[in-house]
């Protein structure tokens, strides 16, 4: 990497790492961290890169529908901490001030996110439930068998599945609908996951899980299971 960042050629480059992570199908929080993880070093660099690094991970971070709670203080902490006086020194008038308003922006927004506490990277519930939906439309049904549609969508979110429980059934519930919705006759996937599904005890979650996803997850099972 440069020993000598650019402004806007930083933000734009941890941008890029995190699309180039999240366009091979990496959750947006396993993206994001294995993102930071790269400019780990150059947070040394400068008080300019400390900030820029900072302040683009906390501004994708705000994407997401939960922040870590240690995350959430890390951050504030991290950017309460940057030295302004430095950092003066070593941007433009402008630049200084559009870090600041971004910075400003970050510490007031964070506050109203909803907090995750369990530590382990992963699809956090709606981001899932969408993703597998998106995913199964994009499916090309003309040439595709409806065994092979429903194969593919599990055969995307295999590593997933394996990662959490919550993903897990997140995934099979989710498929479990579409395949109901589009009248999908694939006899042995749907034996397969409505066993699943019947199987699954939601104390299995823990705090994989809000409480208000968790009545939302089995609502949605429940209402699967009738139909299937």
């Amino acid at each position: 990497m440069s020993l000598k960042w650019e402004y806007e050629e930083l933000f734009e480059s941890f941008i890029e790492d995190y699309t180039s992570y999240k366009n091979t199908n990496m959750s947006d929080r396993e993206s994001l961290a294995r993102t930071f993880d790269v400019y780990v070093t150059v947070l040394n660099q400068g008080e300019m890169e400390k900030a820029i690094i900072y302040i683009v991970y906390s501004e994708l971070l705000l994407k997401q529908s939960k922040v870590l709670f240690i995350t959430k203080e890390r951050i504030k902490e991290k950017l309460l901490s940057l030295d302004l006086n430095k950092l003066k020194e070593e941007v433009t008038d402008e630049q200084f001030k559009d870090l600041l308003i971004r910075r400003d922006r970050i510490l007031q927004e964070i506050d109203t996110k909803p907090l995750d506490y369990y530590p382990v990277v992963r699809w956090y519930y709606f981001e899932m439930t969408n993703n597998v939906r998106e995913y199964f439309q994009n499916q090309n049904f003309e040439a595709c068998s409806e065994e092979d549609i429903v194969n593919n969508v599990l055969e995307r979110f295999k590593r997933d599945c394996r990662n959490t429980s919550s993903e897990s059934i997140t995934v099979k519930t989710t498929l479990a609908e579409l395949i109901l919705l589009n009248n999908i006759r694939a006899n042995e996937y749907i034996r397969v996951i409505k066993s699943e599904l019947e199987q699954f005890d939601l104390n299995d979650i823990g705090e994989q899980l809000s409480e208000d996803e968790k009545r939302d997850l089995s609502s949605r099972i429940k209402d699967v299971l009738r139909k299937l």
